[in-house]
């Protein structure tokens, strides 16, 4: 059984249901599947999608409708009617999954060799504004989920399963031989000069380069002159060529071999990370004193405010030469003095002065600039 999904971006539902709809593909319309429509007529179908896709918020490239397919290889027990009958309930059961409340028309054909179902689905549920999603990994879950139901409930179909996690030991051998065997032809043809398969001919190269590649520069310098470049899709590793086409490492047999450039590549990273540890502690460790930072002058204002004493910083020697030494101040704090006393201007308060200053300034300037403007209109 396979299902596939495939968005469109524009509100192209009457051209997708007089597509399914097609003479030469419709036979009957009895096993015809409504989710959540009123209308019975195409014409109707129509109008009842394209005005559900209006309450959709508009945002570039978003998805308005989806196109699936789900399709089943006929069976050799079960008649024809009876494969129908139970593929048009496996799709019932696949649209209440996938969108419970989302408009969907589902129309069966049977001008191939399997049977399938194809799907219009909206976008948004009925009179939702936000369209709704499945991520990669729900959307698979989705599919794994229903194929082991079909898989238990109607072994009678006989399909093969598709997924990994739903297939038994014998069907992974076969699979796995399979592989092996595309691989063994390409070995043969290159034995008897032939020119193998570009697959084939990727496969070399990357376990060349794998096998090869020394430190981290060196592997991505290897990577790009061969016009390869990595991706990873969550926990699936593979290359992109330089045509685009994408290569699955799992596929092309070189799992264990990136696993074991990826261990090297680490243990050279980490190599390089102690050596540079080794060389740092190896140098003279920086004096805390000359390190120390300077007082701020406000620190040294009120140090000297408060003590009546010079500040080491400002005024060295002589700082150190008025230490134990009655100063004015010292003199003049012992004494009671009337009660007003001459206000003292620090030199945080003289800065505090001179950006008031600056800043008055600039206003006056800008009214005046204003007020020029206004003139000039």
């Amino acid at each position: 059984m396979i299902i596939k999904s495939m968005s469109r971006k524009h509100p192209s539902f009457a051209q997708l249901i007089d597509y399914i709809e097609g003479e030469s593909k419709l036979k009957s319309r009895r096993f015809s599947i409504h989710h959540n429509t009123y209308s019975r007529h195409k014409e109707d179908l129509k109008r009842e999608f394209e005005d559900n896709a209006r309450n959709l918020r508009y945002r570039k490239n978003g998805v308005y409708l989806y196109h699936e397919v789900l399709s089943i290889t006929r069976s050799h027990t079960l008649t024809d009617e009876e494969q129908k009958t139970i593929l048009k309930q496996v799709v019932e059961s696949y649209l209440a999954a996938r969108g419970k409340r989302n408009l969907a028309y589902a129309v069966l054909h049977e001008d191939t060799d399997n049977l399938h179902f194809h799907i219009v689905m909206s976008a948004n549920e009925v009179g939702a504004i936000e369209r709704k999603r499945l991520s990669k990994a729900q959307f698979a879950d989705i599919q794994t989920q229903l194929e082991a139901w079909v898989l238990r409930e109607y072994p009678a179909l006989e399909q093969r399963a598709v997924f990994h996690k739903n297939q038994t030991q014998a069907e992974r051998a076969e699979r796995e031989a399979k592989r092996q065997h595309l691989s063994d032809k390409g070995e043969q043809m290159k034995r008897r000069g032939a020119k193998t398969d570009k697959r084939d001919q990727v496969q070399e190269r990357l376990a060349d380069i794998f096998a090869t590649a020394t430190d981290p520069r060196h592997f991505a310098e290897l990577m790009e002159r061969a016009g390869f470049a990595l991706y990873t899709r969550g926990k699936t590793h593979g290359i992109t060529d330089r045509e685009g086409n994408k290569y699955r490492l799992a596929r092309l047999g070189l799992a264990d071999e990136w696993e074991r450039l990826d261990e090297r590549m680490k243990s050279y990273i980490h190599a390089q990370k102690n050596k540079q540890d080794e060389n740092t502690s190896q140098e003279e460790k920086p004096d805390p004193e000359a390190s120390k930072k300077p007082p701020s002058t406000l620190e040294i204002v009120g140090y000297e405010f408060l003590t009546g004493k010079l500040h080491e910083a400002w005024h060295g020697d002589q700082a150190k030469h008025t230490e134990g030494k009655e100063t004015k101040t010292d003199r003049t704090a012992t004494k009671t003095t009337t009660t007003e006393q001459d206000p003292i201007q620090t030199e945080a308060e003289k800065r505090l002065a001179e950006m008031k200053a600056i800043r008055a300034k600039r206003s006056a300037k800008q009214q005046a600039q204003t007020k020029r403007q206004d003139r000039e209109r």
